[in-house]
């Protein structure tokens, strides 16, 4: 059985002259991301805090803190995360036929 992370609530703080945009675009270009929400809840003469949702299908969460990294990012805290889990699809038996004869 495997797990897969659908949905991450991220509270961080990144450089003021970070870009919300190449920020999100980059995020979106992380494996298994659909989509990127950004909003920004403080500001000082350095830093932004900001609020990441992050949604997909299989989101590969070590890939999302490096492009986190390499922005400059700090991550204060996961405040949500949504996992959901697949079964190992069942095989279906094969049938062996019997030889055909001439």
């Amino acid at each position: 059985m495997t797990t897969h992370i659908r949905r991450v609530l991220i509270e961080a703080q990144k450089p003021r002259e970070t870009m919300l945009v190449e920020l999100s675009q980059a995020i979106c270009s992380v494996n298994g991301v659909d989509e990127c929400d950004i909003a920004v809840t403080d500001v000082d003469a350095k830093t932004e805090t900001i609020k990441l949702t992050i949604r997909g299908p299989d989101i590969d969460y070590d890939e999302l803190l490096k492009i986190a990294h390499d922005h400059g990012m700090s991550i204060k805290g996961v405040d949500e995360i949504s996992i959901s889990k697949s079964k190992p699809a069942l095989q279906k038996p094969t049938s062996q036929q019997p030889p055909t004869s001439r």
